[in-house]
């Protein structure tokens, strides 16, 4: 084995010590964080974090959890899922959740 094998396998072979510590930038807001999801019930309060619209199926993730339409989310059903925004029910009213709300703002 040469030295730059020899290097790259100690490499490997440290990661999973050092990989822990890492955050995946790609996890939705709040996943893996009870404090965060706590926050959010406690408050009634629903962040639309993504979505996702195909011809077969729509997803939202709403406070870290994934939905689908029908599905409840922190005490309120997903009424509809849309490209940038999820309508919602609950306590008997609805609510739009909007993906990019500021950007929304300023279109209008």
């Amino acid at each position: 084995m040469t030295r730059r094998q020899l290097a790259l396998c100690a490499l490997l072979t440290a990661l999973p010590v050092f990989g822990s510590a890492l955050i995946d930038p790609t996890r939705p807001a709040g996943q893996g964080s009870t404090a965060t999801v706590r926050a959010h019930t406690a408050h009634s309060d629903w962040t639309l974090d993504s979505t996702l619209v195909a011809p077969d199926r729509r997803v939202a993730v709403i406070n870290g959890k994934r939905v689908s339409e029908g599905e409840t989310v922190d005490g309120a059903r997903v009424i509809q899922i849309r490209k940038l925004e999820v309508l919602i029910q609950a306590a008997g009213k609805r609510k739009t959740l909007q993906l990019l709300p500021d950007i929304v703002k300023k279109q209008q």
